[in-house]
């Protein structure tokens, strides 16, 4: 399995990990980061239904924390499966404990946009 970086389009400061198997996108994290005050949150995480228990979220969500070490993550994830890897990588839920004001004004300009699918 690979993992390509990507910009995503859910806003400017989106971006995307894009899991690769055999040349097939099977899983993609979105993410925003600010690094100038050191604060990231997860806003979706997407695995292809056969995979979904093989650890490609928490091996993401991992790479995310070696990428970028001195951010404080957070997750905006909603659906159980995502909730649960929220909750087994130790991420803070919501935007309560989020400190950076750039993150928290483009996450509330993004809620409620649809998802794009891949096929």
């Amino acid at each position: 399995m690979v993992i390509f970086h990507s910009p995503a389009p859910a806003s400017e400061r989106a971006q995307s990990l894009l899991l690769v198997y055999i040349r097939r996108v099977v899983g993609e994290v979105t993410y925003e980061v600010c690094e100038h005050c050191g604060s990231g949150v997860i806003t979706q995480v997407h695995v292809a239904t056969p995979l979904q228990d093989s650890g490609l979220g928490t091996r993401a969500v991992s790479h995310l924390r070696a990428c970028y070490p001195d951010v404080a993550w957070h997750s905006c994830l909603t659906q159980r499966m995502t909730r649960d890897l929220a909750h087994r990588m130790r991420l803070p839920h919501g935007r309560a404990g989020l400190s950076c004001p750039h993150l928290l004004r483009d996450a509330a300009e993004s809620q409620g946009r649809p998802r794009r699918t891949r096929r």
